[in-house]
């Protein structure tokens, strides 16, 4: 396919502010690779970016985002990482870990057959890799040798990972040599039928988990063999007709060295019956370390005799250092179906692991057998494509999501079919019986905690629905890991709850009306981003439709609530159309619009809002922009209606490193003490940062006019409006810092690459006076101010918590729920009663990211 110059991205894009694209890997017909650059933190990335062309497509663009849920949703350094999402352009993207090496397909074109020790040391990584998805209830369905990726470890090692889940199918190297001409002859459908399961190749809904070992099997026959499975040269249906009844192969017959347990283990892997196969992925990899150790020529050498470079590594493969488990597998039962092993299924061998073969027949077998075996075969293509077929166009139509399942047990069935709603409804698909329960598990939780769980349990038997899954697993943690002295007293899953598509990072408040919870997503409008809210009541149960409160913008990003004087404002960026800006609208207590948006800046460039309130009614924004290639800190004075009232003046003009990347500033402000408050990421070079507090007297004349400009010939110190001041030490990579002051001082909290989540304390008369390490694992805390003090909540292992803080210090940590994944910054926002508070935070469910919501009752 000829690929249209429009879907090409100017090398040196920044997307959202962070990542620079800083060349092109590969390209296919339905997206394009870059390799790129986290300005924040100079990590290279991977970018992969949805071709223009395609975006008018509902189908393609989930498809292409649901599909990189399912991987992000795993935790395993045998999966490749997906780090964000994002859109360009009405295009989205994804940034994922950046691999160096080469896929198992491409070193099989290169090597016939690989010693034992690397096919047992690939499978091994692979199966944990499957093991860490299976136990995320997600089914892959498509493995194959293109989606095994080798690299290595830190150590040298050869390390296997599995690609984005079902993505690698789109893309291609951006070479045009033979190998980059990737099987075009039968489209996209020939490479995965060969590796299909019986009941995949049937079209049979109770597809799960064990699919994915059947697959694994033909990989690991093939790496050994050099043949695949079954001859693939007769094309889809010779394909599945072989995989319907064909006898399997005998690998030791292809491969004389290899042990016959490897032939037991090999037929019990690809039994035909799921039940008579290996039940889980640990079990598999334990049988296969055992069936292939089980020879004493393979003990293991050194170095893999034939573990081949990879390329773009400098040096060989390292050997598998203790491939056998601590516990293993029972034995392997006998051949597939109980026939015997017979070499007429065998196929191609490498260097192309796809080319031609013929099927043979034993000696010895009569002219009239082989007859009947071919019209066996023929009938059984003619059956099986005709099932291949149902099951391409009816059972999964094009205009269906793509070929990943859910699977809660050995012999899960297919995912329930829900009934089309509309999202705004309220009672529609949340008065299903199940919804009823879980409506009522919220309601308990603020009484009694063990009969909420009890609730969320029938919840979820009555149909193992996505968001019963979810808020149980949230509840579970909440009652079960309660500090002393705190509690979860309400959770919520805000968005109606057949939204399945991602959420921005959501953010909330408390109101008179009840809580406000705010967000950004595609779900009325594919090719529109907007910002919506919903109201909750005192269960945290959702009693409004979703309001789209951005209805003139294209493409919102960044939305905050932000309480004022008993008003709530929203603050947001609209990075698209052709008014793009940072804006604000004041919004009721309901939720709903109660002003018109205003434009604070018309700016593509600005990034990381703030709305900062004034005792006098006024407002102060505050953001970055880039100048001369290095973001600097800008601000404007807004009325009590948020109408500006002068212009934007520019706070900082900060010394420039020599060389980049230049991080965001990731800037946060308030209004305290008669003075605003800004705190900000000081780039100092070499990847460091400082977080710096920046004080400025609002009697100060600066801040009306901002920083002059600036004069030529003169040496280029820091320059700010105000004082400058820093927080933290010099010699790590900090991020994000989030602000929040009362009537002592301010507190500043943010995470350290090297020391976890940090807090330091500003007083408003002396400054900074400490900072310290309050969470060594800790990541993106987020802060709110109280009466004395504050409390800071952020992610430590899967687990969110909270502590509270004053002047002298963080206080003891309590969990509140689980979150997986790597998560924004949590929302803070403080209750109406004296320590109680509310806080929204993003999370996987069933592989998309969603919105959720707790109130707790703190320290």
């Amino acid at each position: 396919m000829a690929t249209s110059s429009s879907s090409r991205v100017p090398i040196g894009t920044i997307l959202q502010g962070k990542f620079r694209l800083s060349r092109e890997i590969g390209r296919g017909g339905m997206a394009a690779v870059y390799e790129a650059e986290n300005i924040d933190i100079g990590k290279r990335v991977a970018v992969k970016i949805l071709a223009a062309e395609l975006i008018t497509s509902r189908v393609v663009r989930e498809r292409f985002l649901r599909e990189a849920r399912a991987a992000a949703a795993v935790r395993s350094p045998y999966i490749c990482d997906v780090y964000d999402s994002g859109m360009y352009e009405d295009r989205p993207f994804l940034v994922m870990e950046l691999l160096e090496g080469e896929s198992l397909y491409d070193m099989m074109t290169r090597v016939r057959k690989l010693d034992v020790e690397t096919t047992l040391r690939i499978a091994t990584h692979t199966a944990r890799a499957l093991a860490r998805a299976h136990e995320s209830n997600i089914v892959h369905r498509d493995l194959k040798p293109e989606n095994i990726f080798l690299t290595r470890d830190e150590e040298g090692a050869l390390l296997a990972k599995i690609l984005d889940f079902g993505l690698a199918k789109f893309y291609e190297p951006t070479g045009a040599d033979a190998r980059s001409a990737r099987l075009t002859r039968e489209g996209a459908l020939f490479g995965t039928p060969a590796y299909m399961s019986p009941e995949q190749a049937k079209g049979q809904g109770e597809v799960d988990h064990r699919a994915d070992l059947w697959a694994l099997g033909c990989i690991v026959y093939e790496c050994l063999t050099g043949r695949t499975v079954w001859n693939i040269e007769q094309g889809v249906a010779m394909i599945l007709a072989q995989i319907a009844g064909a006898p399997l192969p005998q690998p030791s017959k292809f491969r004389p060295d290899l042990p016959p347990s490897f032939d037991q283990w090999f037929y019990r892997a690809l039994h035909r019956d799921p039940t008579c196969r290996y039940q889980t992925a640990r079990e598999f990899a334990d049988a296969l370390a055992e069936a292939l150790l089980a020879n004493p020529a393979a003990t293991l050498p050194a170095t893999p005799p034939s573990a081949p470079e990879v390329p773009g590594l400098s040096s060989p493969v390292a050997a598998l250092s203790s491939p056998v488990a601590s516990e293993t597998a029972p034995s392997a039962s006998a051949p597939s179906d109980g026939a015997p092993p017979v070499e007429s299924a065998s196929s191609s061998s490498h260097p192309d692991p796809r080319g031609p073969a013929a099927i043979s027949v034993e000696p010895g077998t009569s002219p009239a057998s082989s007859s009947r075996a071919i019209s066996f075969l023929l009938l059984a293509a003619a059956l099986a494509l005709g099932s291949y077929a149902f099951w391409l166009y009816f059972l999964h139509p094009p205009t269906e999501d793509a070929p990943l399942t859910l699977a809660s047990s050995a012999s899960a069935t297919a995912p329930p079919v829900r009934p089309s709603a509309d999202p705004n409804a309220i009672g529609d698909f949340e008065s299903a019986p199940y919804a009823l329960k879980v409506a009522e598990g919220q309601e308990l939780l603020a009484t009694d905690g063990k009969k909420a769980l009890e609730a969320f349990q029938e919840a979820f038997r009555q149909g193992s629905e996505p968001v019963a899954r979810s808020l149980l697993s949230h509840a579970t943690v909440a009652v079960d890991e309660a500090g002393a002295g705190c509690r979860v007293t309400g959770i919520a899953r805000p968005r109606p709850f057949q939204l399945d598509g991602p959420a921005s990072r959501p953010t909330i408040a408390s109101t008179d009306k009840g809580t406000i919870v705010a967000w950004a997503d595609t779900h009325q409008d594919p090719r529109r981003r907007q910002a919506f809210t919903v109201l909750l009541d005192s269960a945290m149960r959702r009693i409004s439709a979703p309001v789209p409160v951005t209805p003139e913008a294209h493409t919102v990003r960044e939305p905050k609530l932000v309480p004022a004087q008993g008003r709530l404002a929203l603050v947001y960026w609209d990075e698209g159309g052709k008014e793009p800006g940072l804006y604000a609208r004041f919004i009721t207590a309901e939720g709903k619009i109660q002003s018109p948006a205003r434009q604070i800046a018309a700016s593509r460039t600005g990034a990381n809002p703030a709305l900062a309130p004034a005792p006098n009614g006024e407002f102060w924004a505050v953001w970055e922009e880039p100048f001369d290639g290095a973001n600097d800190i800008v601000a404007r004075r807004l009325g009590p209606e948020l109408d500006p009232r002068g212009p934007v003046v520019r706070l900082t003009r900060l010394r420039r490193p020599k060389s980049g990347p230049f991080p965001p500033r990731t800037p946060d402000a308030v209004v305290a003490h008669d003075r605003l408050y800004v705190a900000f990421a000081k780039d100092l070079g070499g990847q460091k940062l400082q977080i710096m507090i920046q004080s400025i007297a609002l009697t100060d004349s600066k801040l009306a006019t901002g920083l002059p400009e600036k004069r030529r010939g003169r040496r280029q110190d820091d320059e700010f409006v105000g004082t400058l001041r820093p927080v933290s030490s010099g010699t790590s990579k900090n991020t994000e810092p989030r602000l929040a002051c009362f009537d002592e001082g301010c507190f500043v909290v943010w995470d350290d690459e090297k020391a976890g989540a940090v807090a330091a304390f500003v007083d408003r008369e002396r400054g900074p006076l400490w900072h310290r390490e309050f969470s060594h694992k800790g990541n993106r805390p987020a802060v709110a101010s109280a009466p004395g003090g504050g409390l800071v909540t952020w992610y430590e292992g899967s687990r969110l918590r909270f502590a509270k803080l004053t002047r002298d210090g963080v206080g003891e940590p309590s969990a509140l729920t689980r979150v997986s994944g790597i998560q924004p910054n949590p929302d803070v926002a403080r209750g109406e009663k004296p320590g109680e508070w509310y806080i929204a935070f993003r999370d996987y469910e069933a592989a998309h990211l969603e919105v959720f919501a707790l109130r707790a009752e703190g320290p």
